[in-house]
């Protein structure tokens, strides 16, 4: 009986804990939309395009001109449409995992049909956390070269880390990283 009961309780939070393992790859695009005067826009529908597959992800701007995408991790392209002004065309823009992009857009009025298209996006800061991280994505990977192909040494480069040389846990005295690396220990300076 006991045994049964822990088989359903096991089953029955794995159910529960299946749709967050579905968002794994997720990231998040938010921002606010806007006229060349700095007035919000609503009602302007929001389009990102996925590069690599093709997916749209799509939504509409609410009373405070804001809109808010669940989208995978890429390169994307952006499009923003409302009747009356120029549709705005954004291209280039890398999202990576757990990233939450704030992208705000400006439309600008139009009389005539056209279309307005910036390339070479820089690169997004998040203004909504301040965690220290870093993504190391395939093409770094694939372009810088690391010692013996270990995959461990890619997390040197990230910010904030370091190696320390240890031994059996503790701090060796008097000798650096590079010199006699027993192992390393990888930590966060804040």
């Amino acid at each position: 009986m006991r045994s049964a009961f822990r088989r359903w309780t096991v089953v029955g939070a794995v159910v529960l804990a299946w749709p967050v393992l579905g968002h794994a790859q997720d990231t998040t695009m938010s921002g606010a939309v806007t006229d060349s005067t700095g007035g919000v826009l609503p009602g302007v529908t929001v389009t990102a395009i996925h590069d690599a597959s093709g997916n749209t992800f799509e939504t509409v701007t609410d009373e405070r001109g804001a809109y808010r995408l669940a989208v995978r991790t890429g390169a994307f392209r952006i499009t923003a449409q409302l009747s009356g002004f120029a549709t705005l065309t954004r291209s280039g823009l890398e999202l990576l995992l757990g990233q939450q992009a704030v992208v705000n857009l400006q439309l600008s009025p139009s009389t005539l049909q056209e279309s307005v298209t910036v390339t070479g996006e820089a690169p997004l800061v998040d203004v909504t956390s301040s965690t220290l991280s870093a993504n190391i994505d395939p093409r770094q990977m694939a372009e810088i070269p690391v010692n013996g192909r270990n995959w461990a040494s890619l997390a040197v480069m990230a910010a904030g880390n370091r190696t320390n040389a240890v031994e059996d846990g503790s701090p060796v005295p008097g000798r650096s990283a590079t010199a006699g690396l027993i192992s390393s220990i990888w930590t966060v300076s804040k």
